[in-house]
């Protein structure tokens, strides 16, 4: 057994109670099986059609979820974060990822081999249950999404998009990447600079740069109705 790595599993149990709440009732055998693995910006990367015979929990940053066509495009389905899991779906059966997963600067995460995973699975019952709320989470979220990309224009999407910044923000200014928008709703950025064209011609957003600030939001409400 590798003391070293339990020590420091154990302190990230220890200090973190939403990750100890996950490993409260986990079986000896693999709680001893489980890698503290900490990747530098850039370094956390699983390919989607690859296989990996591991189960993640993030543990402290951030990861994005894409799927890509055949032809390169990316499509962003989600990010997750502290607790959330990655690989339990294609672990059952040994399936190969059906979408990349990418981490947003530093990433540290619990690793856990697949017949650990397993057997933790059938063994406790906290860990089980927590599964099933998580995967169940994720399917509620992914079938909205789903809704709004088939029932919403993308320029609605758009302005949604800037109707929950602004829930945030108000009107101080924030930054955008169009590129990036653009992967999260599966367009071109081309597509999405013509319709943030539009709003800024007509005086609804100011752009400097890539800062944003939402002038009239009563304006963009109403922009959100139209078809």
């Amino acid at each position: 057994m590798d003391w070293k790595n339990m020590e420091l599993v154990l302190e990230i149990l220890e200090k973190d109670r939403r990750i100890y709440d996950i490993f409260k009732d986990c079986p000896y055998h693999v709680l001893k099986n489980t890698k503290l693995k900490k990747y530098a910006p850039g370094e956390f990367l699983l390919e989607q059609d690859e296989f990996y015979d591991k189960f993640y929990i993030v543990v402290e940053g951030e990861v994005d979820i894409f799927v890509i066509s055949d032809f390169g495009k990316k499509y962003f389905l989600a990010s997750y974060g502290k607790g959330n899991f990655i690989g339990e779906l294609e672990l059952f059966d040994k399936r190969a990822y059906m979408s990349q997963v990418i981490g947003q600067g530093a990433v540290t995460t619990l690793e856990i081999d697949r017949d650990s995973f397993l057997s933790w699975l059938e063994k406790d019952h906290n860990f089980s249950h927590y599964v099933l709320k998580t995967l169940c989470n994720h399917t509620y979220v992914s079938m909205q999404k789903m809704g709004k990309n088939t029932l919403y224009t993308l320029k609605q999407r758009i302005c949604q998009f800037f109707i929950e910044e602004y829930a945030k923000k108000g009107q101080k200014p924030f930054v955008i990447n169009v590129e990036a928008l653009g992967e999260r709703l599966g367009v071109t950025g081309r597509s999405v600079s013509r319709i943030i064209k539009d709003l800024k011609d007509k005086g609804i957003l100011e752009i400097n740069n890539s800062k944003v600030v939402i002038v009239d939001y009563e304006q963009l409400l109403k922009e959100n109705k139209e078809n």
